[in-house]
Protein backbone atom coordinates (compact mmCIF):
# COMPACT_ATOMS: atom_id res chain seq x y z
CA UNK A 1 0.00 0.00 0.00
CA UNK A 2 1.05 3.70 -0.69
CA UNK A 3 1.28 6.43 1.91
CA UNK A 4 -2.21 7.52 1.49
CA UNK A 5 -4.00 4.19 1.33
CA UNK A 6 -2.24 3.17 4.50
CA UNK A 7 -3.54 6.28 6.20
CA UNK A 8 -6.83 5.77 4.66
CA UNK A 9 -6.56 2.44 6.35
CA UNK A 10 -6.08 3.85 9.45
CA UNK A 11 -8.56 6.52 9.34
CA UNK A 12 -11.28 3.81 8.63
CA UNK A 13 -10.63 2.51 12.35
CA UNK A 14 -13.45 4.09 14.69
CA UNK A 15 -10.75 3.92 17.56
CA UNK A 16 -8.12 6.33 15.26
CA UNK A 17 -8.75 10.23 15.52
CA UNK A 18 -5.62 11.71 13.68
CA UNK A 19 -2.94 10.03 11.55
CA UNK A 20 0.65 11.91 12.10
CA UNK A 21 1.87 11.20 8.73
CA UNK A 22 6.38 11.24 8.78
CA UNK A 23 6.24 11.00 12.61
CA UNK A 24 9.68 10.88 14.76
CA UNK A 25 10.34 7.27 14.96
CA UNK A 26 10.33 7.89 19.32
CA UNK A 27 7.39 8.90 20.56
CA UNK A 28 8.00 12.45 22.46
CA UNK A 29 5.94 14.54 25.23
CA UNK A 30 6.14 17.32 22.88
CA UNK A 31 4.12 15.10 20.02
CA UNK A 32 1.86 13.62 22.80
CA UNK A 33 0.54 16.79 24.15
CA UNK A 34 0.48 18.53 21.06
CA UNK A 35 -2.15 15.72 19.60
CA UNK A 36 -3.70 15.58 22.92
CA UNK A 37 -2.45 11.56 22.11
CA UNK A 38 -4.42 9.29 25.21
CA UNK A 39 -3.05 6.34 24.25
CA UNK A 40 0.04 4.32 22.62
CA UNK A 41 -0.49 1.05 21.05
CA UNK A 42 2.11 -1.26 19.33
CA UNK A 43 1.78 -4.99 18.28
CA UNK A 44 3.64 -8.08 20.37
CA UNK A 45 5.73 -7.29 17.11
CA UNK A 46 10.04 -6.30 18.48
CA UNK A 47 10.67 -2.99 17.66
CA UNK A 48 14.81 -1.25 17.06
CA UNK A 49 15.78 1.35 19.83
CA UNK A 50 15.88 4.70 18.16
CA UNK A 51 19.36 6.47 17.47
CA UNK A 52 20.31 6.90 21.15
CA UNK A 53 19.76 3.54 22.05
CA UNK A 54 16.41 4.37 24.16
CA UNK A 55 13.22 2.63 24.21
CA UNK A 56 10.94 4.91 21.33
CA UNK A 57 8.05 4.38 23.41
CA UNK A 58 9.89 5.49 27.06
CA UNK A 59 7.02 8.81 27.12
CA UNK A 60 4.02 6.72 26.69
CA UNK A 61 5.00 3.88 28.90
CA UNK A 62 6.23 6.53 31.69
CA UNK A 63 2.99 8.40 31.39
CA UNK A 64 0.64 5.33 31.44
CA UNK A 65 -0.46 5.74 28.42
CA UNK A 66 1.51 2.48 26.44
CA UNK A 67 -0.16 -0.80 25.72
CA UNK A 68 0.77 -3.62 24.14
CA UNK A 69 -1.97 -5.61 22.00
CA UNK A 70 -2.00 -9.77 20.32
CA UNK A 71 -2.75 -8.72 16.64
CA UNK A 72 -3.22 -12.74 16.24
CA UNK A 73 -0.45 -12.65 13.25
CA UNK A 74 2.82 -13.00 14.54
CA UNK A 75 4.53 -11.80 11.22
CA UNK A 76 6.41 -8.71 10.83
CA UNK A 77 7.92 -6.71 7.83
CA UNK A 78 10.75 -9.07 7.99
CA UNK A 79 9.21 -11.81 7.76
CA UNK A 80 7.47 -10.77 4.57
CA UNK A 81 10.80 -9.91 2.64
CA UNK A 82 12.30 -13.06 3.41
CA UNK A 83 9.42 -14.52 1.92
CA UNK A 84 9.69 -12.15 -0.80
CA UNK A 85 13.45 -13.16 -1.33
CA UNK A 86 13.08 -16.67 -0.90
CA UNK A 87 10.27 -16.94 -3.53
CA UNK A 88 11.61 -14.65 -6.40
CA UNK A 89 12.60 -17.35 -8.81
CA UNK A 90 9.06 -18.32 -8.62
CA UNK A 91 7.82 -14.97 -8.68
CA UNK A 92 9.74 -14.11 -11.93
CA UNK A 93 8.65 -17.43 -13.47
CA UNK A 94 5.22 -16.62 -13.02
CA UNK A 95 5.34 -12.89 -14.48
CA UNK A 96 7.29 -14.18 -17.00
CA UNK A 97 4.64 -16.85 -18.12
CA UNK A 98 1.89 -14.37 -17.51
CA UNK A 99 3.70 -11.56 -19.80
CA UNK A 100 3.62 -14.51 -22.47
CA UNK A 101 0.01 -14.97 -22.28
CA UNK A 102 -0.78 -11.41 -22.12
CA UNK A 103 1.72 -11.07 -25.59
CA UNK A 104 -0.14 -13.74 -27.37
CA UNK A 105 -3.47 -12.53 -26.66
CA UNK A 106 -2.75 -9.40 -28.05
CA UNK A 107 -1.40 -10.63 -30.55
CA UNK A 108 -3.95 -12.74 -31.48
CA UNK A 109 -6.34 -9.94 -30.91
CA UNK A 110 -4.43 -8.08 -33.28
CA UNK A 111 -4.17 -10.67 -35.92
CA UNK A 112 -8.33 -10.71 -35.66
CA UNK A 113 -8.61 -6.84 -35.68
CA UNK A 114 -6.42 -6.85 -38.80
CA UNK A 115 -8.12 -10.02 -40.66
CA UNK A 116 -11.69 -8.44 -40.12
CA UNK A 117 -10.76 -4.70 -41.46
CA UNK A 118 -9.68 -6.74 -44.83
CA UNK A 119 -12.67 -8.46 -44.93
CA UNK A 120 -15.69 -6.45 -46.68
CA UNK A 121 -18.96 -6.33 -44.45
CA UNK A 122 -22.10 -8.10 -45.79
CA UNK A 123 -24.50 -5.56 -46.06
CA UNK A 124 -28.06 -6.65 -46.43
CA UNK A 125 -30.42 -4.11 -48.81
CA UNK A 126 -33.57 -5.72 -48.32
Amino acid sequence: MNIHERVLSLLACRYVDEVVISAPYAVTLELMNHFKVSLVIHGRTSYDPDVDGRDPYEVPKGLGKFQQIDTGNPMSTQDIITRIINNRLAYETRNERKQANEAAAYAAFEKLKVGGLQESPAIDTD
